[in-house]
């Protein structure tokens, strides 16, 4: 019996129960920001309606500038919280989460090329996470989002919730980013910041 437990930090808690279409939580390394992400994905796996045959189907993108980045960091998080009913495929660069009725496949989707980015933008997503979004240009967001709420459908049913997470450290002063997170937020965007080591 696989026992897994998370107890999220109040940032992480907020940004967890925020129902903003895309939500960014930043803050400093170690923090728990990639923790934070991978149980948002996992909770929302879990709570995806059944499709006609009792299962919760879901798919995730997990984006980042590299594929190597990605299996550095979110990948061995992923593997390590999730052991057990994460199994990692190389030949699609997929994780596939089964337990219960829980059938998510987790997409790690690097951004180095034009190539790369065709391939996210062919894709039929129920949502998408960002690592490190400050590596990516924010122009991508708004693409992203149309290719969200297209997993599952027919028989497997619709997606119960949809949308874009995105974890970074602290963008710089002046940059698109730190634009969109500090000086003018989108109305459909919500943006967390994690406490520094140091802070009460």
């Amino acid at each position: 019996m696989t026992d897994i437990r998370f107890d999220a930090p109040p940032t992480v808690a907020r940004f967890m129960k925020s129902d903003a279409f895309v939500r960014v939580i930043a803050g400093p390394v170690g923090s728990g920001k990639t923790t934070g992400c991978l149980f948002e994905l996992f909770r929302r796996a879990c709570e995806q309606s059944p499709g006609a045959d009792g299962l919760r189907y879901t798919r995730f993108a997990i984006l980042r500038q590299t594929l190597s980045q990605l299996k550095m960091t979110v990948l061995k998080d992923i593997t390590t919280w999730l052991k057990g009913i994460a199994e990692f495929k190389v030949s699609e660069n997929t994780v596939y989460i089964s337990i219960g009725d829980v059938r998510s496949e987790w997409v790690l989707v690097p951004l180095e090329d034009p190539e790369d980015q065709r391939r996210l933008l062919s894709m039929q997503l129920t949502g998408a996470w960002i690592s490190e979004c400050i590596e990516i240009d924010v122009d991508l967001v708004a693409p992203i989002s149309g290719r969200c709420a297209r997993y599952p459908s027919g028989i497997q049913g619709v997606a119960t919730w949809s949308g874009i997470i995105a974890d970074t450290n602290m963008p710089a002063i002046g940059s698109e980013w730190h634009k969109n997170m500090d000086v003018v937020v989108p109305p459909d965007w919500q943006v967390f910041i994690q406490p520094g080591g140091l802070d009460d």
